[in-house]
């Protein structure tokens, strides 16, 4: 009898994840023989890893809502064959309503559509960890290890084992039949002779953000001025850090509502002022109230979540057959698409199409749709003029019907006669839905809510209400002609709007409803059109510079009241945001750092420089050995979007892997020993690195249950070792 070896590398949420479903397999398997599990985590924190830490400091938020974090396979997962006890596969708005019940700890008491903090959800991470694992110590003949250790390296075993993994701790290298490789987040060396190596030269350059705990009164101290690259999640994680997280508070200017502005009062150990910048010179948006959120369990979030009438995986396969670009990756042949020509036209129209649903009413959408039908099925056909071209012939129509539509809405407002036209308009839900949409239900804000103001600031004119493409993209105007202090104060300006149409949700309001919709309801569509090479070499690279920030501005910012923050910090004089989009970073004969806005001419000077954005996985730059051991062992290769010449192909850095998320090898061959999931993936396949979602068919959950089905087989069957 032999025992079976299964490394798992990665204890944070991948791995809590990879044990749940052992622990729903494993006891119906009927296992030939033995089965040890050893679980790596370099942080120690097993179930959360480093980035998800339950002892990480309390003021990081997560961005998204408590009742839409899973931890384990529920009836959407198609890949389970299996499912645990429901009790044991809660959400996490369902785990703190069980902990406060337990402690009355008000930490715990938040809504399912509240954004927690992320500590919390390590907390959780943890605890389901454990309790996953409790459950495989309970099946015979399993073992499992838990071991807080950097792996190292995989050796070829011989004739042992398939590989021997080394690590950081004490003791000999772990025998391993199979290996889930889930290492998560990491950091990349600087490529030398690049920007960010000439940065990383000066001693006030701080490379990560995290851990935050490590950002402190030294690396920045009071009074100074810091630097801050990015204007993302892990920069609000920084602010909120130098400014709440040194004692500074905020206050409301009302009575708490969900429309009052914030106010921050200075601790006075914050630094002078935070100079934060990106490309975009722009925050991410603040994700809206989560009407589709409310039920806790998660089973009723996909019926509310938005059906594609447009982007559909049918319209992708059929603009590959009819435009795509042949191309023989690894295995098979790819027809790949131009994502700016092909797919983001596609993007706009369903973003209007969810918009003017939701500003007029479903049955207007409809209209909309079938005057848009004629033009978008000639799109399918041909494809092949530049996005702007496309984008105006295929919102011609739509915006033709809006015009017929907002002019009775407001002609009924008026008190007008109707127009000729009148009874198909009557017969929809127009006027109501633009009431509603604009001043609220009826009573929602007392008498005056059905009054001549907007409590959301809306225009009261339906004919102000027109989805301009451009202006949705790029809300701040052209970004050449404004100075610094004009781009601060449109910034503030778009921020107060953006957090009014957050509060109002993302079923009610129309910007918010088109973002969400699209960016996020369609992530499985978005994926299908992208993953695998589905996109040229040079598409696949604008994409990452363009098109992934739209999605990552528009749709997976963090919540309403870390962006209330963020713009009280603005106001106050805290956060200084003058230097604006393009912004030229250099470091000063002194040892600081000159921050210029090649849009703006405004010129910043200060003392510390911190990389406020999280760092792409990188396997040829990872500053841990494993990727560069696997490398030089040949056992995997980085994955390679063939363009028309050597110099026209793009390597992202991800792991090159099969569909099922094997490695593959240098010579090209499959290391079916050895699984990649997670961020060593990401780039070749997207999202990647979101939280587990419930009954929402989560690809996360899916990739994960393939990998335990797969292994579970070949436990029972006793063929590991082939």
């Amino acid at each position: 009898m032999s025992t079976h070896h299964i490394a798992i590398v990665g204890g944070g949420p991948w791995g809590t994840y990879a044990l749940e479903r052992l622990a729903a397999l494993l006891p119906h398997t009927g296992l030939a023989d033995p089965v040890h599990v050893t679980v790596f985590e370099q942080s120690g924190r097993f179930g959360a890893g480093a980035t998800h830490s339950d002892d990480q400091v309390p003021t990081s938020y997560l961005n998204r809502v408590a009742s839409q974090i899973a931890f384990a396979a529920d009836e959407s997962t198609a890949a389970a064959s299996r499912l645990l006890p429901k009790g044991l596969r809660p959400t996490f708005a369902e785990w703190t309503r069980d902990a406060f019940a337990l402690t009355g700890e008000a930490q715990y008491d938040i809504r399912p559509t509240d954004t927690p903090r992320r500590y919390l959800h390590g907390h959780a991470l943890r605890d389901m960890f454990h309790r996953y694992a409790a459950l495989l110590r309970a099946v015979p003949g399993v073992t499992v290890d838990l071991l807080a250790a950097e792996v190292t390296d995989l050796e070829p075993g011989g004739d042992h084992a398939a590989f021997l993994v080394h690590h950081s701790a004490d003791g000999p290298p772990v025998r391993a039949d199979h290996v889930l490789l889930v290492t998560g987040h990491s950091r990349n060396h600087p490529v030398p002779g690049s920007s960010t190596a000439l940065l990383a030269a000066n001693a006030r350059y701080i490379r990560s953000a995290y851990p935050l705990a490590d950002i402190n009164l030294d690396t920045a101290p009071p009074g100074s001025s810091v630097g801050v690259l990015g204007l993302g999640l892990t920069s609000v994680d920084l602010l909120m850090h130098l400014t709440e997280g040194r004692g500074g508070e905020f206050a409301t200017t009302g009575g708490g509502g969900p429309l009052d502005d914030l106010v921050y009062r200075p601790s006075g150990r914050e630094p002078a002022v935070i100079v934060p910048v990106s490309p975009s010179g722009m925050f991410t948006w603040a994700r809206a109230e989560n009407a589709k959120a409310a039920d806790e369990t998660g089973r009723s979030h996909a019926g509310l979540e938005h059906s594609a009438r447009f982007l559909i995986p049918d319209a992708i396969a059929t603009l590959r057959l009819r435009a795509g670009t042949p191309r023989h990756l690894r295995d098979a042949e790819v027809r790949q698409l131009d994502f700016e020509r092909h797919i983001f036209p596609l993007v706009v129209l369903e973003m209007a199409y969810v918009y003017y649903s939701t500003l007029f009413g479903a049955a207007t959408g409809a209209l909309l749709a079938r005057a848009a039908e004629p033009r978008y099925r000639r799109f399918l056909q041909d494809a092949d003029d530049t996005a702007h071209a496309a984008i105006a012939q295929l919102m011609e129509p739509v915006q033709r019907e809006f015009e017929r539509v907002a002019e009775y809405v407001a002609g009924s407002a008026a008190g007008l006669p109707a127009t000729a036209d009148a009874d198909c308009y009557a017969r929809t839900d127009a006027v109501e839905a633009f009431r509603c949409t604009v001043f609220g239900e009826p009573g929602e804000f007392g008498e005056s809510g059905r009054g001549g103001r907007s409590p959301w600031g809306h225009p009261t004119d339906p004919r102000d209400h027109a989805f301009v493409w451009e202006e949705f993209f790029e809300p701040l105007g052209p970004k050449d002609t404004k100075d610094g202090d004009a781009w601060q104060r449109g910034l503030i300006d778009h921020m107060r709007r953006d957090c009014r149409a957050a509060a109002q949700g993302n079923l009610r309001n129309p910007a918010k409803a088109a973002c969400d919709g699209v960016w996020r309801d369609l992530r499985s569509t978005f994926s299908a059109a992208i993953d695998f090479g589905g996109l040229t070499a040079a598409s696949h690279r604008s994409f990452l510079t363009k098109h992934l920030r739209y999605y990552t501005r528009m749709s997976n910012g963090t919540g309403m009241e870390a962006m209330k923050k963020v713009l009280a910090l603005i106001e106050a004089g805290v956060v200084d945001v003058t230097v604006g989009p393009a912004p030229v970073v250099e470091p000063t004969p002194d040892g600081g750092f000159l921050l210029r806005g090649t849009k703006t001419g405004a010129e910043r000077t200060v003392d510390h420089l911190i990389e406020g954005k999280g760092h792409a996985f990188d396997a040829h730059h990872d500053v841990r050995p494993l990727y560069a051991n696997l490398l030089r062992r040949n056992l995997v290769r980085t994955w390679r979007n063939t363009g028309d010449t050597p110099d026209e192909d793009f390597v992202p850095g991800a792991i090159d892997v099969t569909r099922d998320f094997r490695a593959v090898r240098a010579d090209g061959t499959v290391e079916s020993r050895i699984t990649v999931l997670g961020a060593p993936v990401e780039r070749l396949c997207f999202f990647q690195l979101s939280a587990a979602r419930p009954y929402a068919g989560s690809s996360v959950l899916n990739n994960i249950a393939m990998w335990a089905e797969d292994l579970a087989a070949r436990l029972k069957d006793d063929d590991i070792h082939d």
